[in-house]
């Protein structure tokens, strides 16, 4: 996890917010320091979330968690800030590339006004060195059913 953090240095004061906020509402397990708290996600983007807690964590805390989806979707964080009384915002990473594809998954479909807590919880394509169906639709300006 450490090795995977330490790549998150790019996520600079300056281009904190360059991805796109989608809002989005999903309950959050984290653990860090062989302790476990609940949270909500209120909105996410694809480096950063915003998670309301009711015991913040200090700016540097380094954690996993677990999307609360169909099926969960595993990420890694780091706190980059913290509101008191309200919440955290993170810049996180997802470790798994099964889960990096439901991810993308999950943020085409809050673009688009799906349910993208059921979007991120499909299962990958059978080929999964192969663009997402909706990648290749995109690309070939044809919509998946078309």
């Amino acid at each position: 996890m450490e090795e995977i953090l330490n790549d998150m240095s790019f996520h600079s004061e300056l281009n904190r917010r360059v991805s796109l906020r989608y809002q989005f509402q999903v309950d959050i397990e984290i653990e860090w320091r062989s302790k476990r708290v609940w949270g909500r996600v209120r909105n996410i983007s694809r480096e950063g979330m915003f998670i309301e807690l009711d015991d913040v964590l200090e700016p540097g805390t380094k954690f996993s968690a677990n999307l609360s989806l169909n099926v969960p979707l595993r990420v890694i964080g780091l706190v980059r800030r913290t509101v008191p009384q309200y919440g955290i915002g993170v810049s996180f990473v997802v470790p798994e590339q099964v889960d990096k594809r439901r991810f993308e998954a999950l943020l085409i479909a809050s673009a688009d006004g799906s349910d993208p807590a059921t979007a991120g919880a499909n299962p990958p394509q059978a080929k999964p060195d192969e663009p997402l169906l909706c990648f290749s639709a995109a690309a070939t300006g044809r919509r998946s059913g078309s």
